[in-house]
């Protein structure tokens, strides 16, 4: 049995430890090394951490998504189900929990919101939000302000509000729900069996959600806007593959919970990473041409997923263990970005990296479908910060940051910096 520091088996380690939180990436070292497949009794599920294990069995059917709802409702004791019917009768009839060839359908619809010529479309809109955030920001704050709390958290929404066509004066509101469906996803995730406690909070916002969404699909079927919510309504919902309102309305949820909290997790860990490599940020500098590959080696080295959760649609036999058919599984993206089988000094932060790349946005048809959307936002953002602030420097401590206290979701909630203005 693999010991770790501590001498407790990788079957006890709680993935809500210190230790976890303190040593991931150090304990995904030993697991790939000598574990790569092995069983945690605390989340019920195996955990796969070598990079060819991932890139090999996340696409195909072998590892599927539509199980992980009803599986985890069955951990429930009998009737509790109803407590969360409200969030989950949406939720479950997100993309990302169906497989082929109701994904191929429902993905195939949501594509038209991330075709380039959208993306081009609202490029120009990033620019204006950002410049406006930032004018806003040094303005009100002459030496210092957090980057999250006044760049990373609400630029992002304010830019899929843009999008969606949602009013400025309701950005404070979207905020709020995005951040309450945040909250249960990242309990339902990582929970064997979700919280009630979060369930009730959460509950009002989805409602809300939804009631508003309902009555904005309303309004622009009656008149259409220039905005993505009017191209993605059908005049014929469910015919011929046709949306329905409440499946727009679901799929327009998860793309709020995904563009919203995603970009902020990546945008604080990439100025992270550059203020803790000042050779790099010094480069970017007087090039921003570089800023894919700092994005690349972002996205590897601290993406914002730590881990996907599938089941196995049959049993399955994999570094000699075996996979029992609705087995649940935890692949560990943020190991294999840093798997030494295939990166070299794997933990460096390089961006003269060649070759195979991360797989933060996830692997197989599942792979994200707002990744070309979502790149794009996140180096507008960063680029016009870094071009307005060149003097920016951190105030909080860089080796021991505020992360998020969640096992799977991964982003810095603090990052105090110091600025001069341009």
């Amino acid at each position: 049995m693999l010991k770790l520091k501590t001498e407790q088996s990788v079957e006890q380690l709680s993935l809500y430890s210190n230790e976890y939180f303190e040593r991931r990436y150090d304990i995904y070292k030993q697991l790939r090394n000598e574990a790569p497949v092995c069983w945690n009794e605390e989340m019920k599920s195996w955990f796969i951490t070598r990079h060819a294990d991932m890139t090999t069995n996340l696409p195909g059917d072998r590892f599927i998504s539509s199980q992980v709802i009803p599986l985890k409702m069955n951990n429930l004791e009998k009737g509790e189900d109803q407590h969360f019917k409200d969030i989950i009768d949406i939720i479950k009839t997100w993309m990302v929990y169906h497989d082929r060839p109701d994904h191929t359908e429902l993905r195939g619809y949501m594509n038209r919101a991330f075709l380039v010529n959208e993306i081009e479309l609202i490029t120009p809109e990033i620019k204006k939000i950002v410049a406006t955030i930032i004018d806003r920001v040094l303005e009100s704050h002459t030496e210092s302000f957090d980057f999250v709390e006044e760049i990373a958290h609400p630029i992002p929404a304010m830019v899929l509000c843009k999008m969606l066509g949602i009013p400025g004066t309701e950005v404070d509101k979207f905020i709020k729900w995005s951040d309450d469906i945040a909250l249960f996803m990242q309990n339902f995730v990582v929970s064997h069996v979700p919280s009630k406690e979060i369930s009730e909070q959460v509950r009002g916002s989805v409602k809300e959600i939804y009631a508003y969404l309902s009555n904005a699909i309303a309004e622009r079927r009656k008149e259409k806007k220039n905005d993505l919510l009017s191209r993605l309504i059908s005049e014929t919902p469910g015919v011929n593959g046709e949306l329905t309102d409440d499946q727009l309305i679901a799929q327009t949820m998860h793309l709020i919970f995904g563009g919203h909290k995603i970009p902020q997790f990546v945008l604080s860990n990439s100025l992270h990473l550059l203020f803790k490599n000042p050779e790099i940020l010094k480069m970017l500098k007087k090039d921003m041409s570089l800023l894919p590959k700092v994005l690349d080696e972002t996205m590897r080295l601290e993406g914002p997923i730590q881990y996907i959760v599938r089941h196995a649609s049959s049993d399955i036999e994999l570094h000699g263990k075996q996979i029992r058919k609705n087995d649940s599984v935890y692949f560990f993206l943020a190991s294999a970005g840093r798997d030494e089988r295939v990166f070299e000094h794997p933990d460096k932060m390089d961006i003269t990296r060649k070759g195979f790349r991360h797989m933060a946005f996830g692997g197989g048809y599942h792979t994200c479908i707002a990744a070309a959307f979502a790149r794009a936002e996140i180096m507008e953002i960063l680029k016009e910060v870094i071009s307005r602030c060149p003097d920016i420097q951190p105030l909080y401590d860089l080796e021991n940051p505020e992360w998020t206290s969640n096992p799977t979701f991964t982003g810095i909630l603090h990052m105090e910096v110091k600025v001069k203005r341009n």
